[in-house]
């Protein structure tokens, strides 16, 4: 066959474009792999600081090890039941909040942080070596989405540690959310007074009173930031609502008695 023939330039060409096609689809999937990979780290590094082992890493121990102790389950929380259909390990909340049809609207007497819609399943992070369950928690601040996760002790009200993992408060005033002296004082705190009702609050800075009544459910605001400070407390209040949480807290704490 001639090299200046048809024929030959066509197949050349031809091979060369399976060829790109080929390396370039490659090159997708490592991404994609690469993107999913490092979404699990940023989880796995969040559930971690929320549930308390953030000395444990300082210390030198292992994410890997430390995370082998959650076991991942995805909720519906219109039920409060474990959505055993579904594999935690595919979840995609992205993907849930994109489809109408795994999206519910909050009724105004409920929306009490302004979210409007939440997702009907979540995937949420059990850890029976501290016997607390990590969720994640998210809602509108000042300037954008904030988002967290938070660890709840088996009781289903003391709090054993918050993790802010995004936001767009204002630097050096909202932005302090993500500081361990704001977030610390989470630990330990109690979401629910002895009746039941919604009972964490934070207040405006300087006003927290470590010896009153109510101590136990009392956060000391961020100075020059009061309304970041209502709105992470009317996130929180939302989420452990019986809207979001709390159905499915009531049925966790009642099978760990």
């Amino acid at each position: 066959m001639s090299n200046d023939s048809i024929l030959k330039t066509f197949l050349v060409t031809f091979s060369l474009c399976v060829v790109c096609s080929v390396l370039v689809c490659m090159a997708a999937l490592v991404r994609i792999d690469r993107e999913a990979y490092n979404q699990l780290l940023e989880t796995r590094t969040t559930v971690l600081a929320a549930g308390g082992y953030d000395d444990q890493l300082a210390k030198g121990a292992s994410a890997d090890e430390l995370f082998a102790n959650f076991e991942m389950k995805v909720i519906n929380l219109d039920t409060g039941e474990i959505a055993t259909e579904i594999d935690p390990a595919e979840f995609n909340p992205k993907t849930v909040m994109d489809n109408p049809d795994t999206v519910v609207a909050i009724p105004a007497a409920f929306d009490i942080a302004s979210i409007k819609q939440r997702p009907k399943f979540v995937r949420v992070f059990i850890d029976n070596s501290k016997e607390q369950i990590v969720v994640p928690v998210s809602g509108p601040g000042m300037w954008g989405t904030m988002a967290a996760y938070i660890g709840v002790k088996n009781d289903g009200t003391t709090v054993n540690g918050l993790k802010f993992y995004q936001h767009s408060e204002t630097p050096g005033l909202g932005s302090e959310i993500e500081r361990p002296k704001f977030q610390n004082q989470w630990i330990g705190k109690k979401l629910y007074g002895n009746s039941g009702n919604l009972a964490i609050k934070v207040v405006k800075n300087g006003r927290f009173d470590p010896n009153g009544a109510d101590a136990v459910h009392t956060i000391d605001g961020l100075a020059g930031a009061t309304v970041t400070g209502d709105k992470v407390q009317a996130m929180v209040q939302y989420w452990f609502s019986d809207h979001g949480y709390g159905k499915f807290l009531a049925k966790y704490t009642k099978s760990k008695e």
